[in-house]
């Protein structure tokens, strides 16, 4: 039989109408499609972009300013823990004298007076001058009694332990005065010191210590040791 074209044409108009549903039907889904894509996307780049991190500033602020937070002192928050001059009155209570005469005993005419200014809570200065008397060694029972002067400085330097007790040490050079009878002889002393303190109050220090002061009045055969150490307690007035 002869092939006809009109024969197949119903066939052929249902083959394109199903094709071009086809193709609409794909373009709604691809139109579905790329707007899911676009809803997805941002939530997954949100999701693996990393966390911001805190900045350097905000990490440091608290400690800075709890850094920077001055702890209590005497003037009030400025950076000063320990007064800057102070003034003493030292007790050698029981002294020990360089030169024959009676030791380790109580002596409460011993005394020494002092002044100190501190260029900042570690390093400071100090001038002290220090009387003291012992009875001396007599074979004829004669026991005269020497007397003692000493005038000079120390270059000291102190810890704070807590707020309340601090400790300190001190070296320096006194000139040191014996008088023995009719005998008066002189000399520089080397002097050195170490004392542990506690705050009173806010102004009043009590002070436990040593002092030792050693010298000689000159190296000939009627030259004499001078000085002594002793154990002092003292009361100081900071300012």
């Amino acid at each position: 039989m002869p092939f006809s074209a009109n024969a197949n044409l119903p066939g052929i108009l249902k083959i394109r109408c199903l094709e071009k549903m086809i193709i609409k039907v794909a373009q709604i889904n691809s139109v579905f499609l790329f707007a899911g894509l676009m809803i997805i996307l941002p939530d997954t780049a949100d999701a693996a972009r990393p966390a911001k991190l805190p900045s350097l500033e905000s990490l440091s602020s608290p400690l800075s300013t709890e850094k920077n937070l001055a702890p209590p002192t005497v003037f009030g928050g400025v950076g000063r823990k320990l007064p800057t001059w102070q003034a003493g009155f030292d007790l050698l209570l029981l002294s020990t004298p360089h030169y024959s005469a009676f030791r380790n005993r109580l002596e409460l005419r011993n005394h020494v007076y002092w002044g100190e200014w501190w260029y900042n809570d570690r390093w400071g200065i100090k001038g002290l001058f220090s009387e003291q008397s012992f009875r001396m060694f007599s074979a004829t029972g004669n026991r005269s009694e020497s007397k003692t002067s000493h005038l000079g400085a120390l270059a000291k330097t102190q810890h704070s332990l807590t707020d309340s007790w601090k400790i300190s040490a001190g070296l320096g050079v006194v000139k040191t005065e014996l008088a023995l009878g009719s005998q008066l002889k002189q000399g520089n002393s080397l002097v050195t010191e170490f004392r542990m303190g506690m705050e009173m109050s806010a102004n009043f220090w009590t002070e436990v210590g040593i002092l030792t002061i050693d010298s000689a009045s000159g190296s000939g055969s009627e030259d004499q040791r001078l000085g002594s150490t002793g154990y002092l307690i003292g009361l100081s007035y900071g300012f």
